[in-house]
Formats: structure tokens, sequence, C-alpha cells
């Protein structure tokens, strides 16, 4: 399969990969065949890619997690979501009405499923520690009014991929995992015309979109069942080492986040630290939609990198960095130098990501420079001289 833009998807592809909207249930099934209304319907709904399977490939590399566990995740996120809505009363939100909001968070008390989500958290943890990290594929489908509960399963995915390769044990997993799915709860006070506004922020929409860390957290407190450390994810992922971050501009040494350093320089928590880099990564390769362009892996990487040590923890940069492929499974590559000419300018998609060689993956050729249709090529990179590959562009 690959991850095509939506204004080259045509009648006649098949999905390759379910796509998950804000409706309840799968809103277009994996070996779903499109028509032109569906497409259509997509675009509206602010979709800027789709997974499909090309004549030629069969590779479907995996997942993050099974369409039913998403499901359940999805459902659970904006059950809460909408309880939360209804309750809070807060769609005409106002800097004074959300110093009122966080100063009495009684109104929430005990309303977030816990259990529930606490289920659905183990069960994403069990199915990606089962898996092998460079074959899972961050690069997720969105629609408009379905980003936040995606983004919120993404980072939890991500973190949880972090957490493990720092070696933390199953319980600190679930506790920063929990927080990661959650943390995004307090965007209940960003009305849509914030959210979705292309452009710069005025300073009072700014301040709006810094203080849901803080109702987040408010949000989690009221529920006897979320402990702190968990809270705390929601409260500080957007706090940055350096204290360049918000709410409360909390700063911290670049220590590996253990636990005997939790509170070390400043008193970011570990798990936050953590989600601050899942968060920033995942929001690179998948922005919301009208917030400009997806960054490749590869950009993203440099991003983060360029802010580790400064305003994101280098060791879990790092520990991130060794989970993700330059060139992930599924995705479009060209080839930009041969040992052959006549194969430069070919256009073709990753079919497994390289452990050893994340440089050099097994890719397959379907279309030539003229972006013609070709008898797929299946090259190895490893056993290939001479060829250098680059991201096509989307």
């Amino acid at each position: 399969m690959v991850q095509l833009p939506i204004d080259e998807i045509v009648p006649g592809m098949v999905v390759a990969r379910s796509v998950l909207g804000s409706s309840a249930g799968v809103q277009l099934a994996a070996g779903y065949t499109l028509d032109q209304p569906v497409i259509a319907r997509c675009k509206k709904q602010g979709m800027r890619t789709m997974w499909v399977h090309l004549e030629g490939e069969n590779i479907l590399p995996a997942g993050n997690v099974n369409d039913q566990l998403a499901l359940q995740a999805q459902q659970a996120w904006k059950d809460n979501m909408s309880l939360l809505q209804k309750i809070g009363e807060t769609q005409d939100s106002t800097l004074e009405n959300l110093t009122k909001f966080t100063a009495d968070p009684g109104r929430f008390k005990n309303i977030v499923a816990t259990e529930h989500m606490k289920s659905i958290v183990d069960q994403i943890i069990r199915s990606i520690l089962g898996q092998d990290p460079l074959m899972v594929n961050l690069a997720s489908m969105r629609t408009k009014d379905g980003y936040l509960h995606q983004h919120a399963l993404d980072v939890t995915i991500t973190a949880t991929m972090i957490a493990s390769r720092l070696k933390y044990g199953v319980a600190d997993i679930q506790e920063m995992a929990l927080g990661c799915f959650l943390m995004d709860l307090g965007m209940i006070i960003v009305p849509e015309s914030i959210f979705e506004k292309k452009g710069a922020l005025t300073l009072s929409e700014t301040h709006i979109i810094e203080e849901h860390p803080s109702v987040g957290f408010a949000i989690l407190r009221a529920n006897e069942g979320i402990n702190i450390n968990t809270a705390h994810v929601a409260y500080q992922h957007h706090e940055r080492l350096d204290g360049r971050g918000f709410p409360r501009k909390l700063k911290a040494d670049d220590y590996l986040p253990l636990k005997t350093l939790s509170n070390s320089g400043g008193h970011i928590h570990r798990y936050a630290q953590i989600a601050a880099v899942a968060d920033m990564y995942i929001t690179a390769i998948s922005p919301r939609p009208g917030s400009g362009d997806p960054l490749t892996p590869l950009e993203a990487m440099r991003l983060l990198i360029d802010e580790a040590g400064k305003g994101l923890n280098s060791h879990v940069v790092n520990a991130l960095i060794t989970l993700i492929p330059v060139f992930p499974s599924g995705t479009r590559i060209v080839v930009a130098k041969a040992a052959k000419p006549l194969l430069i300018g070919h256009i073709g998609i990753v079919t497994k990501a390289n452990i050893q060689d994340k440089e050099k993956p097994e890719v397959v050729l379907v279309m030539d420079k003229f972006r013609r249709k070709i008898k797929p090529i299946h090259l190895d990179l490893t056993r290939e001289k001479g060829i250098e590959i680059q991201f096509a562009p989307l």
C-alpha cells in the first residue's frame, strides 16, 4: 500500500487502511473500492491523504492498532469529550470564564470513564509492545472533525514505544500512556473558530489555546481513579526544558528521565517529557487540517534534533530516533541516483523498513519518471549498489 495525496486518489482505487471518521464505526473499511462521491466527501472532511493499494504491490505494512481497537478508543474518547462539553458549557470561551472554570472543576468529578479508558489503553500497550517498532507506521489518516481522537491515539502509541525503549516498567507505561490518551481533553475550551483557524492566532486566541493543559489537569484531578502522575502528563506536555513552554513555563535539566530524577531541575514530570516528544513528532507528520503541510519522518526527526537538549529531553529524542525508520513502510519514494541511469526518477513504494540500515529499505518501483505505470520492479537496497532514494512529494 502507499500513502497518496487526496488529490491523486481516483475512482477504482482500493482503500488499504481503514479510515476512522468522526461518526461511530469505520467510515471507510480496508478493501473498499473508491468512487467519486466518496472521494469528494473525504476532501470535504479535510482529509489530506489516503492509504491505497496500487496495482502490482500487495504488501501491507503493520498499522498502529487493529480497526476494532482503534474504534473502541475513538468512541471512548469521543464519549468522554461530548460529556465534558455538555457539562462544561465551554463553547463561548473567554479568559475570564476559563479562570473560573479551572478554579471550580467540581462539576467534572468522576465523570471520566476511567476504568474503560484504562482497559483500552492497556490493550493499546499490549498491541504495540508486541510489534516490531520499525513496522509501525505512524502517519495516520485524519479527518477534520476526527483529528483530536486520532492524535490522542497516535501520541499514546509513540510514547509507549519510547518508554519501552527507555526500559520503563509496565506500570509506569500504563500511567504515562493513559495520560497521553487523555492529555487533550482540555481542548473542550477551544472553539472551532480558533482550532480550525488558518494563519496566525491573536494574542487572546493564543492564551485560550495555552490554557488547555490546565483545564485538562483540572478535569483529570477531579476523577478519583486517575492518579497525579497521569494528570501531570496533561498539565505539562507543552512545557519545555528551557522554560519556553506553557502553561507554567517550567524548566528541567536534560537528564535521562528516570524515576529518581523525575523532579530534577524544575519539576517537569518524566512522563510529560516523553509525551512532549511524542506530541511534537506526531503533530509534525500529521498536523491538524489547515495548519500547514505535513513533514516527512526525516524532516520531523530533524525538528526534534534541533530541539533536543533545549526544549526537549535529548535522551527521549534519541530513543524515538532509534525507533523511527527514515523511510517507513508504505511511503512513496523516488530514485535520486542509480548505477543504471534509466532508473533515475522512477517512483516507488517502501515495502519493508531496514533495521540495520534505515536508509536502505526494500522498495517496489511502480512508475517511471514520466509517471507511467510499469511492471513492478522489486529492489532490496542493501543488495543494490549505487541506488539512492528520496521521499517523493505527496
